[in-house]
């Protein structure tokens, strides 16, 4: 399993340069969410892979992205994959990030990363960046910044890991349009 996303994250590598392995270990990090609530990068893990994207409402490739990782989150989320967007506005945007989702539809947890902190230690410095990291810890994607062409990749890699999570909504496609 890890081979073919290695795989697919090389290929991605060569042919559009902004997708690279990193085969480092994904750092631990505690963050708040919107409700207050604490999310920690290791308790995800334990229940499954972790998309994480960083990512700001000022951010015009950010908010092109959104859509992709809600569909991401919406076929992906039911076979153990979480979509984490850790928004990096800051304190004086923080009061902007509900009202952004909910226009959009954005139903993937958020958590809000005030001072940077993590994505410094997660050594992002373009918006959006999008991790893969595998359950056991490692960092199996990297995305810089978004377009079509590195969406399609990112879909990929995560439907290396779930092979059977796409069979299942073809198979219901087909079923109800047998009906």
């Amino acid at each position: 399993m890890k081979s073919i996303i290695q795989s697919v994250a090389l290929a991605a590598s060569i042919s559009l340069g902004a997708t690279t392995l990193n085969a480092a270990s994904a750092p631990d990090f505690n963050l708040r969410n919107l409700r207050g609530e604490r999310v920690n990068l290791k308790a995800l893990l334990a229940k499954g892979p972790v998309l994480l994207d960083f990512w700001a409402t000022y951010c015009k490739p950010c908010v092109k992205a959104m859509p992709k990782l809600q569909k991401i989150h919406e076929k992906y989320g039911k076979s153990g994959l979480t979509v984490l967007g850790v928004n990096v506005d800051g304190p004086r945007g923080q009061n902007r990030v509900k009202p952004f989702l909910r226009a959009r539809k954005v139903s993937f947890p958020i958590a809000l990363d005030s001072d940077s902190a993590v994505m410094r230690r997660m050594q992002v410095n373009v918006l959006p960046t999008t991790l893969l990291i595998t359950a056991d810890g490692e960092i199996a994607l990297r995305q810089v910044g978004y377009n079509s062409k590195n969406a399609d990749l990112l879909l990929a890699a995560v439907e290396a890991l779930f092979p059977d999570a796409g069979a299942d909504v073809e198979a219901k496609t087909d079923a109800s349009a047998d009906q």
